[in-house]
């Protein structure tokens, strides 16, 4: 199933100024509850973690793929932005997921 992103500038804003923020090693999360019954994602890559376009779209790969291994344990209904932090290019994957699933459990948005 294709993943719903977040593209339109307005969009991010509000989630930003409105919602609610955490973080950990390797990502900060940011979260809004919407009005749908799905979730939508936005990841940035900022050139902090690495002036390659190459890396960089790796990073967002591998985000967006730990994402949808764990998209059905995850509450639905919320904008999401996950920002990489520099720290993320270093990381396996199986980190970068389980990392991912405390940033959803911490907040408690994982389904029981």
């Amino acid at each position: 199933m294709k993943i719903k992103s977040l593209s339109k500038e307005n969009e991010f804003k509000q989630v930003f100024k409105v919602g609610d923020v955490f973080g950990n090693r390797v990502l900060v999360f940011y979260f809004l509850k919407n009005e749908k019954k799905e979730n939508r994602l936005g990841i940035i890559v900022s050139k902090k973690v690495s002036k390659k376009a190459v890396v960089r779209n790796k990073v967002k790969r591998r985000i967006k793929e730990a994402y949808r291994h764990n998209e059905d344990s995850f509450t639905k209904g919320y904008d999401i932005i996950l920002i990489a932090k520099e720290s993320i290019k270093d990381v396996p994957f199986s980190s970068l997921e389980k990392s991912l699933k405390h940033l959803f459990y911490k907040k408690n948005l994982m389904r029981p």
